[in-house]
């Protein structure tokens, strides 16, 4: 059977470790039980226990998973919890009261930044094979990694200051260099060889991460990884003249997550075994090595001495790409060392560069095309945060922009010209949305749709909305002055704003993204819109978005709907670009007859209006009101409600 060792990390850092011989139950602390405080191996008469995490750790059983040892250098992880997966590192998940069985090592996701290494090891504690991997974990793009391996690169400058300072500026310069230039990867390639003086260097990215990043590809090997530099040192110049690479070694690296260092199991290599080894002694050695390799793993190793490749992650701890580098056994034989630890963490640390490079790269890319539809500050958070873009219910405010005298205005300036209007217009609308941190749904033909509410929370979506309805008639002025001279006839602008649950998310389709709401919300939204003709106002808002927006002493109450497609009647809302003393007084006379006409008070509204439109003879709702108020004079409705029927939508 075999012997493990578990090792448990936090932040990448090693807190713990254990070697067990016998089935080992991990979970968290009860105190209840007996336990001693995490991390601490508990041996009890019935089991042997890692206590991992304490009590405050809800979301992880005191009986978690069970790590039973197997033979040749195996082990077996059973899923001990009732509903939760346990996650291994590398995208496998064990579900509740299934077994796994792993070869040599498999790294464990725990919570809170912890996780967990396994291990099979011999009796002296050696790794298995000829294969072992770095204590620390490679670093994560905006990871915590850094730390550990500064550390460790210091304790290291100490002994061999002149050395290190020429290492880390070959790295530094591929920090320094534009992740954006197809050089990057050849620097960082070059970089590693001559800092860590191997025979050949290679960076490989998985299919997916070459494809999406459209880089230029040298190779596509049919494991799915894609070449896209290389360095080579001596006569094989071309960097696949070596011989291939081991895809075990990459696979290794691919499912744990981890910088892996290929060297053999024998001291042929170096060191103080190698060192009092005789030449032909050390052949064969290299030669038995070399045998044992070829039949457990592949024969692409078996003119390597010795090989390291270490993980380019992405933010999700996911293997995007590899580092490889390899030293080959020289002419006649002969070995030189192999690769130390701190040789391994220099190459972990280019990777590192490379993955915070990839990801700047992605989030830009990420950045521009979210600003087809949202603000930069939108688009900031969504970059750092892109579960906001879930599908999710949530409180919106949704607006519609139409222009007015859309065809006749087109019909008039001619194809070429009226794109011109068109862009221009379409342009400052969108604009009001932008500075609002507005979402821009949709344009479909002549109108804009928008939102806000979502993705980031924005608790003042209301008020918003009302501010970019106000601009947009703002810009539907100064568009007039601008295109006077063109366009003599008025455009102009109709805008319905409402506000209330809807489903946001996706509302497109694979081949079109689209993020936007759906729901009675968008509709009625859209209603109002068209209601502003009918109405003769610019811009409609509904009771909701008012109220939630605490504006009703700057809003006009008009009349109580009954929409088309929408069943409940509500309050519309006129938002004004220019609420001045005169309107004011419009909106507290108009307020007080269309109270009086909703009571049944006909001839007191009707006098009111009357008196109003003395000084405000443009106002249409004025006129409006005051027709409905004579109509009931003249045949009183038996089921008069005070509502005002749409018959369009």
């Amino acid at each position: 059977m075999s012997h493990l060792r578990l090792a448990t990390f936090h932040a990448g850092l090693r807190i713990n470790e254990v070697h067990v011989d016998q089935s080992v139950v991990v979970g968290r602390r009860d105190p209840r039980k007996g336990d001693p405080p995490p991390v601490a191996l508990h041996r009890t008469p019935t089991e042997t226990r890692l206590i991992v995490a304490d009590v405050r750790q809800k979301e992880m059983s005191r009986q978690w998973m069970e790590v039973c040892p197997a033979e040749a250098f195996a082990f077996e992880i059973k899923n001990l919890h009732e509903h939760c997966p346990v996650v291994i590192v590398g995208d496998q998940e064990i579900p509740p009261g299934d077994t796994r069985r792993f070869d040599d090592e498999a790294l464990v996701e725990l919570g809170g930044r912890l996780t967990l290494r396994i291990e099979a090891v011999d009796a002296s504690g050696m790794g298995s094979a000829s294969y072992r991997s770095l204590e620390s974990l490679p670093l994560v793009p905006g990871g915590q990694g850094y730390v550990e391996h500064t550390a460790a690169i210091g304790q290291f400058a100490q002994s061999e200051g002149q050395e290190v300072n020429k290492m880390l500026q070959l790295a530094l310069q591929v920090v320094q260099e534009s992740v954006g230039s197809n050089a990057f990867f050849q620097k960082c390639a070059s970089a590693a060889a001559e800092m860590v003086d191997l025979d050949r260097t290679v960076v490989l990215l998985r299919g997916e991460a070459a494809e999406s990043d459209k880089l230029p590809v040298e190779s596509e090997p049919e494991s799915g990884w894609f070449q896209v530099a290389h360095y080579s040192r001596g006569e094989a110049s071309p960097g696949n003249d070596r011989g291939p690479i081991s895809t075990t070694l990459l696979k290794r690296v691919r499912e744990t997550c981890l910088t892996v260092i290929h060297q053999p199991k024998t001291g042929w290599m170096g060191g103080s075994n190698s060192a009092d080894a005789n030449p032909a002694g050390a052949n064969a050695a290299g030669a038995n090595a070399a045998d044992d390799d070829a039949d457990r793993f592949a024969p692409s190793l078996q003119s390597v001495q010795c090989a390291v490749a270490s993980p380019i992650l992405n933010a999700e701890h996911q293997v995007i790409g590899v580092i490889y580098g390899d030293r080959t056994i020289c002419a006649g034989g002969s070995f030189t060392t192999g690769i130390s630890d701190m040789e391994a963490t220099l190459i972990e640390i280019l990777a590192g560069a490379l993955a915070g490079g990839l990801a700047r790269r992605n989030q830009e890319r990420i950045r521009n095309s979210l600003a087809e539809f949202f603000s930069p500050k939108v688009a900031d958070q969504l970059v750092s945060d892109p579960q906001l873009m879930e599908a999710k219910e949530i409180d919106v405010t949704a607006l519609f922009c139409d222009i007015r005298k859309f065809s006749s205005v087109t019909e008039k300036l001619g194809p070429r010209k009226a794109i011109e209007w068109i862009n221009d217009v379409m342009t400052e609308l969108s604009q009001c949305v932008i500075d609002s941190d507005g979402v821009l749904v949709n344009y479909m033909g002549d109108e804009v749709f928008a939102m806000w509410g979502a993705p980031g929370d924005q608790r003042d979506h209301a008020n918003r909305a009302i501010a970019c309805a106000k601009s947009m008639l703002g810009a539907i002025e100064r568009l007039r002055q601008r295109w006077n001279d063109v366009l003599p006839q008025k455009f102009g602008a109709g805008v319905g704003i409402n506000t209330g649950p809807a489903l946001v998310g996706n509302v497109g389709s694979r081949q079109k993204f689209q993020y936007g709401p759906l729901g009675n919300t968008v509709n009625l939204s859209s209603r109002l819109q068209s209601a502003t003709k009918q109405l003769g106002v610019a811009c409609l808002a509904g009771e909701s978005t008012v109220r939630s927006a605490g504006c009703t002493d700057q809003c006009r109450r008009l009349a109580k709907l009954s929409v088309v497609g929408i069943e409940d009647n509500i309050n519309v809302y006129e938002i004004t670009l220019h609420a001045d003393e005169n309107w004011r007084r419009l909106k507290v006379e108009y307020e007080q007859a269309l109270d009086g006409f909703e009571r049944g008070r006909f001839e007191a509204s009707a006098e009111c209006i009357e008196t109003l439109l003395i000084d405000y003879p443009q106002d249409r709702p004025s006129r409006d009101l005051l027709e409905r108020a004579r109509a009931q004079l003249n045949e009183p409705s038996k089921d008069f409600d005070g509502i005002l029927t749409l018959t369009k939508k």
